[in-house]
């Protein structure tokens, strides 16, 4: 049976449940895997903040993998990785979808700064609670500006307007990639950004080859973080494209699903190999 030493997991829709929690035997499973040194990374298109609330439930940090690839952080909050949308595109990106796409939250992520020009609109306070985030006021090109890059542009708003933006950025913004999230989110992050890249920097940091990791994942931003890894789960929740990539399906996320695949696996730490 082969040996895996460490665990890549998407969060929304993976390792939370519909009501954003842990289960418990996931949670003790995790935290047997991080007390024997196995990396458990959490790997999601939320910011280092957007994650403090799940640390809190696994009651351990590990590395990270934020804004849907942009960033990597070690527990000690050292930036591993570092890939942001210049701040001229941002402003660029802000006025094509305030002009053609009024229908749609628009926000941006600059490491812990949420910014949005619009930090009432349901969408987003809907997205603070989730998240634990607060959103700041402001235009998203201005503050870029002076802040530096973007790591992540994010729209959140009804399905049909989501997938007609989908189909005209490309085109428009070539230098950026866009991501689908769920039906109702798009995040646009720099082209190469994306999970499976920024994976690959942490094996390189632990010293382990891919076939060593473990990946799970429900959308189809984690498709080429499974089909990178030596192992990858799609969940049971998971679309058909995200099921493809996959090795095998798990259970979903309401029942379980990290704890059924990881329970059967036999792990090895990196430093002992």
């Amino acid at each position: 049976m082969p040996s895996y030493s460490i665990v890549f997991l998407d969060v929304d829709g993976t390792l939370l449940d519909s009501a954003h929690r842990v289960s418990p035997a996931t949670r003790t499973l995790l935290r047997k895997l991080h007390d024997r040194g196995v990396p458990v990374v959490l790997a999601s298109a939320r910011p280092p903040k957007g994650l403090e609330p799940i640390y809190d439930q696994l009651e351990f940090r590990g590395p990270a993998i934020c804004c849907a690839g942009a960033l990597a952080v070690l527990p000690d909050q050292h930036i591993l990785y570092d890939h942001g949308i210049p701040a001229a595109t941002a402003a660029r990106f802000e006025q094509t979808v305030l002009d053609g796409w009024p229908r749609l939250a628009l926000s941006a992520y600059l490491y812990d700064a949420w910014l949005t020009p619009n930090p009432d609109d349901p969408a987003i306070r809907r997205e603070a609670d989730i998240t634990g985030c607060q959103p700041l006021a402001s235009a998203l090109g201005s503050e870029a500006q002076r802040l530096g890059d973007v790591h992540k542009l994010l729209c959140i708003g009804p399905e049909r307007d989501i997938t007609d933006l989908q189909h005209q950025l490309t085109p428009r913004f070539p230098e950026l990639t866009v991501l689908r999230s769920n039906p109702t989110y798009l995040e646009v992050v720099a082209n190469g950004v994306c999970k499976e890249q920024t994976a690959a920097v942490l094996l390189d940091h632990f010293g382990l080859p891919a076939a060593r990791a473990v990946a799970c994942g429900d959308g189809e931003v984690d498709a080429g973080m499974l089909r990178m890894a030596g192992l990858g789960v799609a969940m049971g929740n998971a679309g058909p494209k995200v099921r493809a990539a996959a090795d095998f399906v798990t259970a979903t996320n309401e029942a379980d699903g990290v704890f059924v695949a990881l329970n059967r696996l036999r792990f090895t730490p990196p430093a002992i190999q």
